[in-house]
């Protein structure tokens, strides 16, 4: 992604150059701290109020005070967009743990930085062939949390230029989510997606809301292959088809029809 001119930090509009954390903050040492992730399209910003409350949940769960509330986080949001005139654009927000003086326990106020970034929607190939993943047995700690610990998924780096796969599908005895996607299933027309263990997506959530009748609940992981579609959502790429998960295909390789649909119901918002 490439930075636009001007990004939020600690209470200023600030070059991104001019952004500078010292060594002693604890997301350098101790890896504390939360982000968030949107866009903005067309000018607009379709569920922000969504993204508010889950960054300021990941917050407080975390336990990393701040010195904005949610109404002027949004004028923040606001006032950047306005500033860097990017009518599709997304925002990263940021949050370290704050400084600390023995490079372990909170000694001054959060550091907040918010990048506006120009943001390049991924290839109609990857909504239309579809995606690969891998697997691994891990759960994220805090899943409810939106925290910027991935080490998991970076130590598998390697394995997903293997398989030439965008993610990594997490289970233990239970499907629980990808490394940066919510994951839904799909089996006889049926639409299942898992309940434990994830961070509640925004994206995931509309997609709720759209379909009515999709199954809430936990999903054996001894089923991964007996599905007949996978799909992703996120921020980022929406509504994904996923084809195959460790070179294994997924009902006929290729994206399936309820996933189409939802696709489209999805596209027909206009986002």
């Amino acid at each position: 992604m490439k930075h636009s001119n001007y990004c939020y930090f600690n209470g200023d509009l600030v070059h991104f150059q001019d952004i500078h954390l010292h060594v002693t903050d604890l997301l350098f040492q101790r890896g504390y701290g939360v982000f968030d992730f949107f866009r903005c399209r067309n000018g607009s910003f379709p569920w922000l109020e969504d993204y508010t409350e889950r960054l300021f949940t990941s917050l407080e769960l975390s336990c990393i005070e701040v010195n904005l509330d949610r109404e002027q986080f949004t004028s923040v949001i606001h006032s950047l967009q306005e500033k860097n005139g990017l009518t599709n654009g997304a925002f990263k927000v940021i949050v370290s743990g704050g400084y600390a003086d023995n490079l372990e326990s909170v000694s001054g106020p959060a550091n907040i930085v918010i990048l506006n970034v120009l943001w390049e929607k991924p290839p109609e190939e990857t909504f239309a062939k579809g995606v690969n993943l891998i697997r691994d047995e891990y759960v994220r700690p805090n899943p409810e949390v939106k925290t910027l610990y991935y080490f998991n998924r970076l130590k598998l780096q390697k394995k997903l230029k293997e398989y030439n796969a965008i993610d990594v599908l997490y289970y233990t005895d239970t499907i629980s989510e990808a490394s940066r996607a919510n994951l839904f299933f799909v089996k006889e027309g049926s639409v299942y997606t898992p309940v434990s263990n994830i961070l509640k997506g925004i994206t995931r959530k509309q997609v709720l809301s759209l379909f009515g009748d999709i199954k809430v609940e936990d999903i054996d992981a001894e089923r991964l292959y007996d599905f007949d579609e996978i799909f992703l959502t996120s921020s980022s790429n929406d509504v994904t088809p996923v084809v195959s998960v460790e070179g294994q295909k997924i009902g006929k390789g290729t994206p399936g029809p309820v996933t189409r649909e939802i696709q489209a119901a999805f596209r027909a918002q206009g986002w």
